[in-house]
């Protein structure tokens, strides 16, 4: 089955978004605890707030099809 690429990262970019969400609510339900568990939300956020714009750019480069006998987890 073959995607639209455009379309994939259309839909990566909303996921993204509303993880972001999801995970901005559960670090402001506990403000005032450090645990390892909140210090990676924020740092989820935090890339996925860096990703988001960049997936943003590359939705608009044109891509290339692959070939038809490529392979890309073979090396040859």
């Amino acid at each position: 089955m073959l995607l639209d690429p455009k379309r994939l990262i259309d839909r990566s970019i909303a996921d993204l978004t509303q993880l972001s969400c999801l995970l901005a609510a559960e670090v402001r339900s506990e403000p005032l605890l450090h645990s390892p568990e909140q210090r990676a939300c924020e740092e989820a956020i935090a890339t996925i707030g860096n990703l988001i714009p960049r997936l943003k750019v590359a939705r608009n480069v044109p891509l290339v099809a692959p070939q038809a006998n490529y392979c890309p987890s073979c090396e040859d």
